[in-house]
């Protein structure tokens, strides 16, 4: 029988794991004994929790409802948007025209270079109107805590989020 020379290193490796095993687990406490502290070692002194005072539900008075008191439920940018001066149609219309009239050759590149033109003419007047998009205030809207439901103009969000507590105030928000 030909035994391979790796053999008897790995057979060594997995007796002695078993053993190591063995060993480790013969050393802890048995059947759930505890653990002894070890000698000259003090033990810690616990006290008991004090009770928590409970009083029936129908002893406890409900929260007074304040009326200019609420929950974030709503934060909705306001933008304005200025009128687009064409500039982004007419340089996008060149760049489609340009790119456009790389694409074939004879009656295919002229289609190409038109519908490059065009194309270009569309995503130029697209990219010009969101790049003038500007936020000019929030409109937030806040659960009143007696169920009312209030929608107030702000000039800014200072880090109002949704499920904040706030108190409200004419037109004007404060965080609790």
């Amino acid at each position: 029988m030909n035994v391979p020379r790796h053999l008897p290193s790995t057979l060594l490796v997995v007796l002695t794991s078993i053993a190591s095993a063995a060993v480790m687990t013969a050393c802890g406490p048995e059947r759930g004994d505890p653990v002894n502290p070890p000698q000259g070692a003090a033990a810690p002194v616990t006290t008991p929790a004090p009770a928590p005072r409970v009083r029936p539900a129908a002893d406890r008075e409900a929260p007074p409802v304040v009326r200019h008191l609420g929950r974030v439920t709503g934060v909705e940018a306001l933008t304005e948007t200025a009128r687009p001066t064409g500039a982004g149609a007419v340089i996008g219309g060149v760049a489609g025209g340009v790119v456009g009239h790389q694409i074939g050759d004879g009656s295919g590149q002229k289609a190409a270079t038109v519908l490059g033109a065009v194309g270009g003419a569309v995503a130029g007047n697209q990219i010009e109107k969101r790049r003038s998009e500007k936020v000019v205030g929030y409109r937030v809207s806040v659960r009143m805590d007696d169920g009312d439901i209030r929608s107030v103009r702000v000039d800014s969000r200072d880090g109002l989020e949704v499920g904040d507590r706030v108190r409200v105030e004419g037109n004007q928000l404060i965080r609790l």
